[in-house]
């Protein structure tokens, strides 16, 4: 199928936001297509089921800044205010991280201030917002097409200066020649202010008002976290207007009709889901009894947050802020896995005529200097750190055979709509192939010393293996046998423990893993604190309140395993180890795949 038979209804109205012009090649780019065109509904009808708690926090730190700006509110009172009038709850750790963007904002805006005051410059606040619409000749009242930037507005007094800020969640991420930048930029310039903010985005055509045109454009990104300011754009319109032309207006036109498909964590907000035949569906995947509260999005990322602190799962799920890992466990476990996606990437890349196999020729000892595939990949530190690993994967690499090895995807995304439980479900393998035809789905761990895990604990103890078996055995990928593989790596010694997706009795124990995990997540609204040793390692802890501070010594102790929390290392496992140490290292390294727009 495709956009044009997948969409019914007014193709002629299009409002494109210009935050989404930088799609990534990996992302669905038929999700933001289906946006792009208000006026049209999906032909497979869905009732849209919404979540009871509130779920853009930006949204909020909007509605404070508003109150502050244009009602000279105390930045406290403002917050607690939007809080208050939220439709929705708002989780304690979201108020907390909106508090303090608010005032971040503030004080980078008094910076700001101060630095266009010493040129002579002054900028108010606009309430309005601009758009750039245009229609066909004649002026129906049913088309239109609408460019829109979502951020803050200011102007100088005389509307010589025209300034568009994005916020973003953390710090400024953008560069000056991003399709969205200059997007944002282009609305700066060639805009009319809305008469009615509401209007923005329901009206059709949106009305405006003629108002003076700016001399000057400025694009400023705001960090909401980290206090910084980066200024991408300081031009004149007709500079912008040549930038846009050249180089976002094509953009922009082949997003309005890109058909790619990609599923992930995108699909769980997609008017398309319901007829996407790139998302693959397996009712009863998680083995829960019914759909929740709304669609979502889970992955064992998620179940292992949720295990140790539902408010963690929350926060993250909502995106805020948080603290990069830095242990070395997490730092080797990322090297690791970069290493390997490249070193097996080999197989998968374009005209690639053989299937190579990891060997010792590609891990230099690092005593000789040299770094072989890991040239230009990592540093000599960070290869001497990954080293005693990947050598011990040369021995048990899933290339070497034997059988007939073809198929070959490293690090793939695959996403999957449980559709009784109404919940999508995203994995990310470390590595698929067909071995004599016969899928095989591996799984890849590294630790310090040997943890325990076997045959008969690792489906519990590692639920990404549960969730591929039952991904196989549901058939996600076209038939329903295959193999699953976990790979261990420690410093002394590379092993695999296999699982034959196609046993009932296999298949039975995933069922039951995932349906322990993701059952209690599924019926949650309230996601409370666990406060716990966990609270060192978590990277959310600054917007939680009830954070567990107590345990200041040099290591933390896990259901009687000893931790360091300073590399994420268990130090003393004794060759066991358990669900919520193994939790605690999921959750921590956790990887964020899809960063947010904003």
């Amino acid at each position: 199928m495709s956009l044009q038979t997948e969409l019914t209804g007014n193709a002629d109205v299009v409002r494109l936001s210009a935050s989404v012009l930088d799609r990534r090649e990996r992302d669905c780019h038929a999700f933001a297509a289906a946006k792009a065109y208000p006026a049209m509904r999906p032909v497979a009808r869905e009732r849209r089921r919404y979540a009871p708690w509130a779920t853009f926090p930006m949204g909020l730190v909007m509605s404070a800044l508003d109150a502050v700006e244009f009602g000279g509110a105390d930045p406290d009172i403002a917050v607690g205010r939007a809080v208050e009038e939220s439709r929705d709850p708002v989780h304690p750790g979201v108020t907390r991280w909106v508090l303090h963007a608010c005032h971040t904002y503030l004080e980078t805006s008094e910076s700001l201030a101060a630095e266009l005051a010493a040129g002579g410059v002054e900028l108010r606040p606009e309430r309005r917002p601009r758009v750039v619409q245009s229609g066909p000749p004649g002026g129906s009242p049913v088309a239109m097409r609408a460019l829109t930037a979502w951020g803050r507005w200011y102007g100088s007094p005389d509307g010589s200066l025209v300034e568009f800020r994005r916020m973003r969640v953390r710090r400024p991420l953008g560069l000056p020649d991003d399709p969205s930048v200059l997007a944002m930029a282009f609305v700066a310039a060639a805009g009319r202010q809305v008469i009615d903010p509401r209007d923005l985005y329901q009206a059709v055509p949106i009305p405006v008002e003629d108002g003076p045109r700016p001399a000057r454009v400025r694009v400023v990104e705001m960090g909401l976290t980290d206090a910084d300011a980066r200024v991408l754009v300081d031009a004149s319109p007709e500079e912008v207007r040549q930038a846009y032309r050249s180089s976002v207006q094509p953009v922009a036109e082949r997003l309005l009709t890109d058909d790619r498909r990609a599923p992930g964590s995108d699909c769980a907000e997609c008017r398309l889901c319901a007829s996407c035949e790139a998302l693959a569906r397996v009712p009863g995947l998680l083995g829960l009894a019914g759909p929740g509260t709304h669609r979502r999005t889970w992955s064992v990322t998620t179940a292992r947050q949720y295990q140790l602190c539902p408010a963690q799962a929350h926060l993250r799920d909502l995106r805020l802020p948080a603290e990069e890992a830095e242990g070395s466990a997490v730092r080797r476990g990322l090297l690791v896995h970069r290493w390997l996606e490249i070193a097996h990437g080999r197989a998968a890349a374009p005209g690639a005529q053989e299937v190579r196999p990891c060997t010792s020729d590609d891990l230099p000892d690092p005593a000789t200097g040299a770094l072989g595939l890991a040239e230009g990949l990592m540093s000599f530190e960070e290869y001497e750190q990954a080293w005693p690993y990947l050598v011990r994967h040369v021995e048990v690499c899933p290339l070497r055979g034997p059988g007939e090895i073809t198929g070959v995807v490293p690090e793939p995304r695959i996403a999957v709509h449980d559709t009784e439980a109404d919940v999508v479900v995203v994995a990310h393998p470390d590595l698929l192939r067909r071995v004599g035809g016969r899928l095989v789905y591996r799984e890849q761990k590294t630790s310090l010393t040997e943890r325990g895990i076997t045959e008969e604990n690792a489906l519990e103890l590692v639920p990404q293996l549960a969730l591929a078996v039952s991904l196989i055995a549901g058939g996600a990928f076209g038939g329903t046998r295959g193999t699953v593989e976990l790979e261990q790596l420690t410093p002394l010694s590379g092993t695999v423990v296999s699982f034959d997706a196609g046993d009932p009795g296999v298949a039975a124990r995933a069922r039951a893993v995932l349906a322990e995990l993701a059952g209690a997540w599924h019926r949650e609204v309230d996601f409370p604190t666990e406060p716990g040793p966990w609270c060192r390692f978590c990277p959310v802890s600054r917007w939680c309140g009830d954070a567990f501070r107590a345990e200041d010594g040099p290591f933390i102790t896990v259901d009687g395993l000893v931790i360091d929390p300073v590399t994420g290392e268990v130090l003393e496992s004794e060759g066991r180890t358990t669900s919520r140490v193994e939790a605690v290292g999921d959750a921590l390294a956790g990887p964020d795949d899809d960063p947010p727009p904003f």
